[in-house]
């Protein structure tokens, strides 16, 4: 008994050790996430926050750019920095700048990674590096935000022959810009940093955030972009159908409810296994007679009555009761039988037919012929 007690301690400290070695420990971030979803220094949790607090519908968005469509009014998006991954492509890009032409407001904040296709001469801001100020700012919102410390050294460009509306700006250069883009569009930011956590409760930020955070229609929502990061939730396996595909889809959906209704429903009175009496003798052959009516049995009938009686009127003599016969026979053929009497009675002409042929047999003189050579034994035959 002890030993198995020493060997049940030794197992469970073996399992102790085994768990402690094998822990994983969490690695603290070192750069900055700019996630929705990040509580840390370089998070946008606080931000996130902010707007939910001021009475703005946010969500985060984690699909693909071309599932962006009229119900997300407003999308943020700020790149991450560092070791973190980013989900960029042209494709998504294209998808990005096609979304906000048709109506939607993007809030780039920071700067935006280059894709292959992208033509700088084309892009209606850039961004540039200056020596950076901390002077007094001035433009549309300088008035509300005062103070805005660490600026950073990236500005923006408008560039030349396009149009771009100032919203903050310092000695060195635009902090805050706002354009147009088709019915959409754009507020850039040249700074990331500002509305991470560690920064957004400093000067007049968190204020800033609320300017740019407001949607572009008075009760849309603001969706802070979590796919740039990688973390897309695949789509729905009915939006990889196309049109027809669904609408075929939806009508053997539509056939399989009606047949389980069909099933659920009664939509007649209910059919009894078992008849509720045994039936009677004269109910038992008025359904047999209606079954034979069914399958035209009297009509078989009157034909094979028929031709056996025409084969003993051909047989027959030619006498004025087989002719009489025939046209009897020629009358019945061309009509129905509507009851088991006519039928009767055309069973009754059959035999007439084939008792005239015995009876003209009968009545037939036989002619005894000798043989040519009138031998003896010579046979008879029938004239």
């Amino acid at each position: 008994m002890r030993r198995d007690l020493l060997v049940a301690v030794l197992c469970i400290l073996a399992l102790l050790v085994v768990s402690v070695l094998s822990a994983h420990k969490e690695t603290v971030p070192t750069d900055a996430t700019r996630s929705s979803t990040d509580y840390s220094f370089g998070g946008y949790r606080g931000y996130y926050e902010l707007l939910a607090r001021e009475g703005v519908h946010v969500e985060r968005f984690r699909s693909s750019h071309d599932a962006l469509d009229t119900y997300t009014d407003t999308l943020v998006t700020a790149f991450p920095e560092g070791i973190f991954g980013i989900n960029w492509s042209d494709a998504e890009h294209a998808a990005l700048l096609a979304w906000v032409r048709n109506g939607g407001r993007l809030i780039d904040i920071g700067p935006t990674p280059r894709t292959a296709s992208v033509n700088p001469k084309t892009e209606t801001v850039l961004g540039e590096k200056t020596r950076g100020s901390s002077g007094p700012l001035r433009g549309t919102w300088a008035s509300l935000v005062r103070t805005l410390p660490d600026r950073g050294t990236e500005r923006i460009v408008v560039r030349r022959g396009a149009h771009a509306d100032t919203l903050l700006a310092d000695r060195a250069g635009i902090l805050v810009a706002h354009y147009r883009l088709g019915r959409g569009d754009v507020i850039a930011l040249s700074s990331a940093s500002w509305f991470e956590n560690r920064n957004l409760g400093r000067g007049d930020i968190a204020r800033l955030a609320y300017l740019a955070g407001q949607p572009h229609r008075r009760g849309g929502s603001v969706a802070f972009d979590e796919a740039i990061r990688g973390d897309v939730v695949g789509k729905p396996w009915y939006l990889a159908l196309d049109v027809p595909e669904r609408l075929g889809l939806a009508l053997l959906a539509l056939a399989g409810l009606a047949w389980l209704a069909y099933g659920f429903l009664p939509l007649g009175p209910p059919v009894r296994l078992r008849p509720p009496r045994e039936p009677s003798s004269r109910e038992f052959l008025d359904a047999v007679a209606a079954l034979y009516a069914r399958a035209h049995a009297r009509d078989h009938a009157r034909d094979a009555l028929l031709a056996d009686a025409r084969r003993s009127l051909e047989r027959a003599p030619q006498t004025s009761e087989s002719r009489l016969l025939q046209a009897q026979a020629s009358i019945v053929a061309n009509r129905p039988v509507p009851n088991d009497g006519a039928l009767v009675g055309i069973a009754v002409l059959a035999r007439t037919a084939r008792e005239e042929i015995i009876r003209a047999g009968r009545n037939a003189a036989p002619n005894r012929r000798r043989t040519p050579a009138r031998r003896a034994g010579g046979s008879y035959r029938w004239g």
